[in-house]
């Protein structure tokens, strides 16, 4: 009684439910199909990676010479750490194939198109920085692979034409493994999370884009 009394305190000023009952109403074009869902299943990835991220932050030491070895301590003496990490890392590569898949679906369907400019712009720029997840991400346990990792990254840099040689020598001059963390947990995500909510608000704006 206690519970209900609480919860119905808690819906007349939020209103949680109606909000939730006005997003269940709203109807779905007939030509939707599976190809559809991978933005919100990418999404919903997202979310799993920020809660095992989260999760793993507790854990994780930013130096070089204890890095791997608190990743292996989580993943070995923590309990369902060995589940977490692997959640963590195989769902950033599930979270690369889908986004591509919805990249490649939304341009199949000319949804590039006017009105839809920006959504796909924020779309493409928001794939950019998982991309850039990914690649702070492998460097944090800071073994054998993170270090050729950004050997191999800063190296591709230095062949863009005009500013790659700008580019890499202040990476290398300037990284460290606490640097990639605080971009990895704080930088990106707030870009991300920017991109994200612009991205939702053109969809919004916009609705589902139509069949060819």
């Amino acid at each position: 009684m206690m519970f209900a009394k609480l919860a119905d305190w808690f819906e007349e000023r939020a209103g949680f439910k109606e909000w939730v009952n006005r997003k269940r109403g709203l109807p779905i074009p007939d030509h939707v199909n599976f190809f559809y869902c991978f933005g919100g299943i990418s999404f919903t990835i997202i979310l799993l990676q920020f809660i095992t991220g989260l999760f793993m932050i507790f854990f994780y030491i930013p130096k070089p010479e204890e890095a791997f070895n608190s990743i292996l301590r989580f993943s070995n003496e923590v309990t369902l750490g060995w589940l977490m990490r692997n959640m963590h890392r195989w769902g950033s590569t599930l979270l690369v194939a889908t986004l591509i898949t919805h990249i490649i679906t939304v341009f199949y369907h000319k949804a590039y198109q006017r009105p839809r400019e920006l959504n796909w712009l924020s779309g493409v720029i928001l794939f950019l920085v998982v991309f850039f997840f990914s690649i702070t991400g492998t460097i944090l346990p800071w073994n054998w692979r993170s270090y050729w990792v950004l050997v191999i990254w800063t190296d591709y840099v230095g062949t863009w034409p005009v500013i790659g040689n700008v580019l890499k020598w202040p990476i290398l001059e300037y990284f460290s493994v606490s640097r990639s963390f605080v971009i990895h947990i704080l930088i990106l995500p707030i870009i991300a999370a920017t991109l994200l909510f612009f991205h939702f608000k053109m969809v919004k704006r916009h609705g589902i884009s139509g069949p060819l």
